[in-house]
């Protein structure tokens, strides 16, 4: 009986499941769309070169991975004369800290400088923010 409380206990716990993650590999490819910065039509550029394997693991024993992201924004309004422009190429990984544990997300990658982005189930860019005049401007695709 004591064994049999002790193994319901033990599989209730919150502590005894591993965070789980799906695995989803990031697609290379680059994406472009429009959108608003400043009240400027502006061109928002993603582009993923390489995935690579970080050769870290989470807390939980998931592996992580880091991506070559390059993003740019170009735009201009010639009548108020303003312009855009942003161009930073970073590496991102998807290894994040909670707490006092580190663990993989699926789906969102970061980089030191403050930029993210976003996939879908399978690989797909969906969204990436940059720090752009210390405003977070985000593109969704």
């Amino acid at each position: 009986m004591k064994n049999i409380i002790l193994g319901l206990f033990i599989v209730t716990s919150p502590f005894a499941g591993a965070h789980e993650i799906l695995g989803t590999q990031v697609l290379e490819g680059s994406l472009k769309t429009k959108i608003m910065v400043n009240g400027v039509e502006t061109t928002c550029k993603a582009k993923i070169s390489k995935v690579k394997n970080l050769m870290e693991q989470d807390s939980y024993g998931n592996p992580a991975y880091k991506i070559l992201v390059n993003i740019e924004l170009n735009g201009n309004d010639y009548e108020r004369k303003i312009k855009v422009k942003y161009g930073k190429r970073s590496w991102m990984n998807n290894l994040f800290k909670v707490g006092n544990k580190t663990e993989v997300r699926d789906f969102d990658y970061f980089a030191e400088d403050g930029s993210t982005l976003k996939i879908n189930g399978q690989g797909r860019l969906v969204s990436t923010s940059v720090i752009y005049n210390n405003k977070t401007v985000t593109c969704i695709f």
